[in-house]
């Protein structure tokens, strides 16, 4: 009698769990909402955010100030920009969830990030800005274990204290205003940009380090604004040894 009740007690819990990851999937719109002008200005957040938690997790662990830029202009990082909204679009339905499970939906999807971002890099352009390899949990080098659970810890941050911060910020502006869009705008150009530039001149360092002479126009402008010593000097913890 009494496995029969176990036997029914099990289809009923699986029943509701299943019905509340419907609930969260399909019924629940978020804490939230989900348009350009809030991702654009998350992702502006999360670069800032990211860029300021790297540097100062540097400062106290090796000791010392190094740069931990990710763009050519400004203090941005995009990789936690881009972290930052995919953890809010992941995660945004389930703010409602455990800690622990915020966490692990944080810690695997920011280092799927990391390790895109690293294979990236390299393939393209030939740079290492990062290698764990020799470390503990790590993943060809790309990512490990401990800044799986930064990640983890960072999603945490952002879902119980930084998203509501910026739903409040978010509900006294009005994103139709004529300011609000010049301003996201005006922000939107100079980010693309910013990255733009970023991406050429990394191109273009990674093809000084295999040897290849500046023979056009756009070359030569990056060899005179962006020369080896202002990319080292920018990105100090990236390697470029260039693509043949």
């Amino acid at each position: 009698m009494e496995k029969d009740t176990e036997n029914q007690a099990c289809p009923t819990l699986a029943g509701e769990v299943k019905q509340e990851v419907k609930a969260h999937l399909f019924h629940n719109v978020g804490f939230l909402r989900i348009d350009y002008f809030t991702l654009f200005w998350i992702f502006v957040a999360g670069c800032v955010f990211g860029l300021v938690v790297e540097t100062v997790f540097h400062a106290i662990v090796y000791g010392g100030y190094e740069s931990r830029a990710g763009l050519v202009w400004g203090p941005f990082s995009p990789i936690y920009g881009t972290g930052a909204v995919v953890l809010t679009v992941s995660l945004n339905r389930f703010y409602h969830s455990h800690n622990l499970v915020i966490f692990l939906i944080a810690m695997v999807v920011g280092s799927a990030i990391e390790y895109a971002t690293s294979w990236g890099m390299e393939y393209f352009w030939g740079a290492v800005a990062w290698n764990y390899d020799g470390t503990f949990g790590s993943i060809d080098g790309r990512t490990n274990f401990a800044f799986g659970v930064m990640w983890g810890m960072l999603g945490l941050v952002w879902v119980r204290i930084v998203i509501p911060s910026l739903k409040r910020v978010f509900s006294h502006v009005d994103a139709k205003q004529a300011l609000a869009r010049v301003v996201t705008a005006g922000m939107s150009v100079f980010l693309v940009v910013d990255i733009s530039v970023t991406v050429l001149a990394l191109d273009r360092e990674g093809q000084r380090a295999a040897g290849v002479p500046a023979t056009t126009a756009e070359q030569k402008f990056f060899d005179e604004y962006f020369p080896d010593s202002f990319m080292q000097a920018r990105f100090q913890n990236m390697s470029v040894y260039g693509k043949g």
